[in-house]
């Protein structure tokens, strides 16, 4: 068999999917839910580990294009659905550092613009193009009509709804940590007359209170995912392809039938929701492990379907190597071409 899409694909739709997804519970808890200055200071670090994600994302998916240094083309393309993901990419990223430093430095002081108004407006901007971004990542495959098990509208939903899962899962340990809360909370004296006199146990509790809720959505989610997972595979078996119903009746009954059930809905849905309805550290600490690890093995699983078997000119065309001493090679030599033109 030959894989055609290796592991820097996969991980990039889903680190993509994940930055995305913590960027639109920033923006839903920042600016719907919850929409405070306390709400906003906590959100800092949520929001710069969605930064790294996205921006990890981009180089795999730079890197294994091959051509970094035409990666502008991506942006000027317009007929290519790989444009509208870096526009969403560059979108999120670029505003939610302008949260992060508007929160952490003396900008936050300026008295020319509305404190809270502008975090709120880069978190709701950057949760859009998140949101964007998610679906991105599933029409991105979906969009490719010769690969059949892709080609289905339900896998964008699939990769959002699991997006969303994992963004909440991750997002519900990084809320509360650095630079919080007592260190940078207390501190009164950078914005005296913007910054209220929070105590450590007020952002504990917001803390506390944010992480269940994350919770809360996370299972939420996770019975979403199912089910749209099902309705995928179903889609899958009842098409008209028989490539794509071979690939549906290996997911569940072939070769693939044990990852299937016992890493992806057993270890990655079932049990990160058992897990986030009994509580304790079970559901703070391993139901998010366990559910990251379930998107990424998704993705994996979604992108490693497309693999077949050469026919025998393809086969010739991957294993033929080219020599130093083949005309073309000497023909493209700088000198050589600047002296014949």
């Amino acid at each position: 068999m030959q894989q055609f899409w290796y592991w820097h694909i996969a991980t990039y739709l889903f680190l993509g999917g994940l930055g995305g997804g913590m960027m639109t519970f920033a923006f839903v808890l920042g600016v719907i839910v919850a929409p405070s200055l306390l709400t906003s200071s906590i959100l800092v670090f949520p929001v710069f580990v969605a930064f790294i994600c996205l921006g990890v994302g981009t180089f795999l998916l730079v890197f294994e294009l091959g051509q970094w240094k035409v990666f502008y083309r991506a942006f000027v393309t317009k007929t290519a659905v790989i444009k509208w993901g870096a526009v969403l990419l560059s979108i999120s990223m670029i505003f939610g550092v302008l949260f992060i430093f508007w929160e952490i430095t003396w900008l936050a002081g300026l008295p020319i613009i509305p404190y809270e108004g502008f975090a709120r407006a880069c978190l709701a901007i950057g949760g859009v193009a998140g949101a964007g971004v998610m679906v991105y990542t599933g029409v991105l495959l979906a969009s490719m009509k010769a690969r059949p098990f892709w080609n289905t509208p339900a896998l964008p939903v699939l990769f959002a709804v699991s997006a969303l899962s994992t963004g909440a899962a991750l997002m519900s340990v990084c809320v509360g940590v650095w630079p919080f809360p007592d260190a940078w909370l207390l501190n009164t004296t950078m914005y005296p007359t913007t910054v209220p006199a929070w105590g450590s146990g007020a952002a504990a509790l917001a803390c506390t209170e944010m992480t269940e809720w994350l919770h809360t959505a996370d299972a939420v989610l996770i019975v979403c995912e199912i089910l749209v997972l099902g309705l995928f595979v179903l889609l899958q078996f009842c098409a008209s392809n028989e490539t794509a119903k071979a690939h549906a009746n290996r997911w569940v009954r072939g070769s693939w039938a044990g990852i299937f059930w016992g890493l992806m809905v057993g270890c990655g849905l079932v049990l990160p929701l058992c897990l986030n309805l009994m509580g304790g550290v079970a559901g703070a600490i391993a139901s998010p492990i366990l559910a990251l690890a379930g998107g990424l093995l998704l993705r994996f699983m979604i992108v490693w379907s497309y693999q077949r078997r050469l026919m025998p000119s393809e086969y010739k065309y991957y294993t033929r190597e080219i020599q130093g001493h083949e005309p073309i090679m000497d023909y493209w030599k700088k000198d050589k071409y600047w002296e014949e033109i």
